[in-house]
């Protein structure tokens, strides 16, 4: 994992836009699993910026919320139309999305397993770190899941909306699987935002563990860790 400390959140999206940019120029239709969040959003308003670059790039979403429905303001599906499908005009048949409806789990599980074993690796996959040193909803426990599949999520990461904990079922998401994220060709890693200092410190230690997903990322051999010095 290369680390590279940025003097501010401005910084580190201008260089994360600049890594993509430069992956793009090799690789017009690479396929790009998009996260959401606070981390990203200023990466890809730099990316909007040159949008003409990513007139063939591949989207597929990385993950979303479950209780609430892809219309809902909060949903991932409604982030990512604003921030990145919007402005860079990605049109629907090269974007990958899927559903997190209780009724349509299984098969949307099924179905998106499917489209990574038959147009993966991802090329690039962008990452935040959850406060609890999650990455995607692959949250913290004894084991973790190596394909796209549904995650029951933990109290820090339901306290993003309390909508989330309006069903009748405990709150889960749909997310890439430790595999997909693993076996990515580039992972650009995004630690950025309040509240993150132990999760940074535990991925610090270069100790491997699933009691934090993110540690995996030290196995890989291509990741690009940028860290705003604000969140540390």
């Amino acid at each position: 994992m290369k680390i590279t400390y940025l003097e501010n959140y401005a910084a580190l999206s201008e260089k994360a836009a600049h890594l993509i940019a430069s992956e793009v120029k090799q690789n017009p239709d690479l396929l790009f699993c998009a996260a959401t969040g606070g981390s990203p959003t200023g990466m890809y308003a730099e990316m909007a910026k040159e949008k003409a670059l990513y007139s063939q790039m591949q989207v597929i979403k990385m993950d979303e919320w479950g209780i609430i429905p892809l219309s809902h303001p909060d949903s991932c599906e409604t982030y990512l139309k604003k921030h990145l499908l919007g402005p860079l005009g990605i049109s629907n048949d090269r974007y990958t999305s899927f559903d997190t409806a209780p009724e349509v789990v299984e098969s949307e599980c099924k179905r998106i397993s499917k489209f990574i074993q038959e147009n993966g690796p991802l090329d690039i996959c962008i990452l935040g770190l959850g406060k609890n040193g999650h990455i995607a909803f692959n949250e913290p426990a004894e084991t973790l899941n190596p394909d796209f599949h549904k995650a029951i999520l933990a109290e820090s990461t339901i306290a993003h909306d309390p909508a989330l904990s309006a069903g009748n079922e405990p709150a889960y998401g749909l997310c890439v699987g430790m595999e997909g994220i693993m076996q990515s060709k580039k992972i650009i890693f995004l630690i950025t935002g309040k509240g993150k200092q132990d999760a940074v410190k535990r991925i610090m230690e270069r100790k491997i563990g699933t009691d934090c997903p993110a540690s995996f990322l030290w196995m890989h051999p291509n990741v690009e860790c940028l860290i705003d010095n604000s969140a540390v």
